[in-house]
């Protein structure tokens, strides 16, 4: 009897044993830029895609606490965007893009905080 170990090597996206987690914290500014608010907010629509590619191939609301995660993911390197919505900011933030690399199979990622303003 003889036992043959293929190796097969998969892309980043679904269909692997990993996953990647984090939380949104959010700053409430008023018209006059003064902080009013700040605290981990639900609601806001979080995206994955693969590096360095436009289009992503999932995306989640946070939950009340903030947090999110995406599971069953593969090895490789993943972008993961936030956008803010602050009508009244006088700075560019437009959104929040972190890029994250999963280096084993299993492996369960905890990202720091997006913060976004809003």
């Amino acid at each position: 009897m003889s036992l043959v170990f293929i190796a097969c090597s998969h892309d980043e996206g679904y269909g692997g044993l990993a996953s990647i987690k984090g939380k949104i914290y959010g700053k409430d500014y008023n018209s006059s830029g003064f902080l009013v608010d700040e605290g981990y907010v639900g609601g806001f629509k979080v995206y994955i895609s693969k590096h360095g590619e436009t289009a992503y191939f999932d995306s989640m609301d946070s939950a009340y606490d903030g947090s999110f995660k995406f599971s069953y993911l593969h090895k490789g390197k993943y972008d993961i965007w936030v956008y803010g919505d602050c009508d009244y900011c006088d700075w560019d933030l437009v959104y929040v893009l972190k890029t994250i690399e999963i280096t084993s199979t299993r492996q369960n990622v905890e990202t720091e905080d997006f913060v976004i303003t809003f």
